[in-house]
């Protein structure tokens, strides 16, 4: 038994040494789980667990302090589902001014520490994030190295003394930068620098005492961010003068699917005004000029499934316009989050693409998704819908854990406000019924894998449907004669599948808690197999992440191309097509004259091989002209990680 193992029994039996503090986690205040710490003079035990959907963290971190409680060894490890900590996956040992880190049976790596330097576990909790912030704000420039390599500073952006019960509770915010990162994490301390709550997140650790604090905090730290957000946008945005012209490009027409060449695009505020031959299009006195000769001018793209978060405006919107995406919809966010990013877009305040807002509705079960939006009955699902239609949303999208008999209800309240409907399948439905009951679309390819083994869902234990779908792929004949039936049943309905493919193609499937499989180019044989299957019947298709930033736009679009539709027709996918069933297509969609200002200067020819959108140099969306490496810079990203990303090597 381990120097920690025997250092944690003591403490959590209740030694006299020992002190135990517990923070909860919060769902949209229900509790989802706790960060508990147990301190004792020479040790100390963080064990941090909370359920989100068939996720969440399951973590345990042990230290070891020398003289001044510095630390001198630590080690990770993972909770079992009996609660018992398994073997661990993680060590640290600090010698000298350096540290050594290493998994059991893995490579051994030193880091240099030295004197300041924050000593902790790459597999970080809360706790951990806590600590590094009292340890810079005790530096005399806020700036330590960090153990785990890089640098880190803190600023204290909020210092406030709020109304708690009969008392009062001082917190100060600190945001801390890691590296080049420009978009810190945040963290409340109080004013003995003792850990007091998250900063914005799905699921908030918080001090039991503090939770009616949240509220205002979260008023705080928005304020704040939504500042900084609007004073970068300021920076990367561009001068333009009376008119721009985007000169002698290579034009692709979405509504045609073809190449005109040499074409000047003329565009004035938002809208364009003219289009013609580079030799035919006079420029305006006073404009701004971008050269696209030899280039390929698109319209700008459509990422159909992103999740905003409240980073999202001063980072991942930003990422998303360098993919060259000019429109995103948003199927999952905070209400507050997601509705004031989209109106400070519309009125030019941020450098984000347009943005639709899908309406998130879930049941009340214990795997329910991170939302406060939970319908437990009719009248709740109603009041939801009407919630949503109220605010703008275009769209509802369902979730895991609804209860069956609400979705006709939902669909219902829906048609009759005009607005879509979709969403993953709720447990015990199958695809065809959800559609039959009135789903528009549906998300996520992987249920048409799970759509087959219903009693897997649930025994021996239950399972998300992305587990079942990546234990089946591999062995899956995509042409069995159910999946024809069913896919033509989705084509003669013209039921639109979002299918993030990236997500399952290429082992992508752990970013959703599906691990890998067993046979990943089986399963990616399956996928992509069912994209052509999908397209050959005319199911229509649209083009999502499932990602805060698009990193994986091109994959997805990638995906396509593997699957053998042609390069001009997934580029159609990506605009008009997603602008269609939007019921967009008036004004947004394709480069036409009167239709607003969204495209894209690409350095390649996209509608020949879809992996050339890796050099997409200009993006201009609603008549803003932005360049792609003063964006990424801005995001303290160089072009380099941001195609690295892209091409599926970083995951949000």
């Amino acid at each position: 038994m381990s120097i920690f193992l025997l250092a944690a029994v003591a403490a959590l039996a209740g030694a006299p040494s020992a002190d135990t503090t517990r923070w909860l986690v919060s769902n949209h205040g229900r509790t989802a789980g706790d960060l508990v710490v147990v301190s004792a003079p020479d040790s100390l035990v963080v064990r941090f667990v909370f359920t989100d959907r068939n996720r969440g963290s399951r973590i345990e971190n042990r230290y070891r302090f020398g003289a001044g409680r510095t630390p001198v060894a630590g080690e990770s490890r993972p909770i079992l589902a009996d609660g018992t900590a398994g073997e661990p996956t993680e060590r640290f040992e600090a010698v000298g001014d350096s540290v050594r880190y290493g998994a059991p049976g893995g490579p051994t790596v030193s880091a240099g520490a030295g004197a300041g330097a924050w000593v902790g576990l790459r597999s970080a909790t809360p706790w951990e994030q806590a600590d590094l912030a009292r340890h810079l704000l005790a530096r005399p420039n806020l700036t330590a190295p960090l153990s785990t390599g890089g640098t880190a500073r803190a600023t204290v952006v909020a210092d406030t003394t709020l109304r708690l019960g009969a008392g009062r509770q001082r917190a100060r915010l600190v945001m801390v930068y890691r590296g080049q990162q420009t978009t810190p994490n945040g963290v409340w301390l109080d004013a003995a620098g003792r850990f007091l709550a998250t900063d914005i997140q799905w699921f908030i650790t918080v001090r039991p005492s503090a939770v009616p604090l949240l509220p205002a905090l979260r008023r705080i730290e928005l304020r704040w961010r939504e500042a900084e957000a609007e004073r970068i946008a300021a920076r990367v945005r561009k001068p333009v003068g009376r008119a721009l012209v985007v000169r002698g490009g290579d034009l692709f027409d979405a509504e045609s699917g073809t190449v005109i060449p040499r074409q000047s695009v003329v565009i004035e505020a938002d809208r364009i005004v003219r289009i013609g031959p580079v030799e035919e299009v006079a420029i305006p006195a006073g404009a701004t000029v971008v050269e696209a000769a030899g280039k390929s001018v698109l319209p700008g793209l459509w990422d159909m499934h992103t999740h905003l978060m409240v980073s999202n405006q001063s980072a991942g919107s930003l990422v998303q316009l360098a993919q060259g995406l000019t429109t995103v919809r948003d199927l999952a966010a905070d209400i507050d989050v997601a509705v004031s990013q989209r109106d400070r877009e519309r009125a030019g305040r941020l450098a984000s693409p347009r943005v639709i807002l899908g309406g998130f509705i879930e049941g009340p079960l214990a795997w329910a998704g991170p939302t406060e939006a939970l319908a437990r009955d009719e009248a709740e699902a109603r009041a939801w819908v009407a919630r949503y239609d109220s605010l703008g949303y275009r769209q509802i999208k369902l979730y895991n854990v609804l209860h069956p008999d609400l979705v006709p209800v939902i669909a219902a309240e829906a048609r009759k406000r005009g607005m879509l409907l979709s969403g993953h399948i709720p447990r015990g439905m199958s695809i065809r019924a959800a559609v039959s009951l009135g789903y528009d679309e549906i998300q996520h390819a992987a249920f048409f894998f799970s759509d087959f083994f219903p009693d897997s869902l649930y025994l021996p234990r239950m399972r998300a449907y992305s587990m079942v779908a990546t234990s089946v792929a591999p062995t899956f004949d995509v042409d069995r004669p159910e999946m024809t039936d069913l896919i033509r049943f989705l084509a003669e309905r013209k039921t639109v599948v979002d299918g993030t493919f990236n997500l399952w193609i290429g082992g992508g499937a752990g970013i959703v808690g599906a691990g890998g499989s067993a046979n990943q180019a089986r399963a990616d044989s399956a996928y992509l197999r069912l994209i052509r299957r999908l397209y050959d019947a005319g199911v229509p298709l649209v083009a999502g992440t499932d990602n805060s930033q698009g990193t994986t736009f091109r994959r997805e679009l990638e995906m396509y191309e593997r699957a053998g539709i042609p390069a001009s027709r997934v580029l159609q996918i990506a605009t008009i097509d997603a602008a269609r069933f939007m019921k967009d297509d008036r004004d947004y969609g394709s480069v036409a004259v009167g239709k607003v200002a969204d495209l894209i200067v690409v350095d390649g020819k996209p509608a020949e091989r879809i992996g050339d959108l890796a050099k997409v140099e200009t993006v201009v969306r609603g008549g803003r002209l932005y360049q792609v490496d003063e964006l990424m810079r801005a995001v303290g990203m160089t072009l380099r990680q941001e195609r690295s990303a892209a091409d599926g090597h970083d995951h949000p």
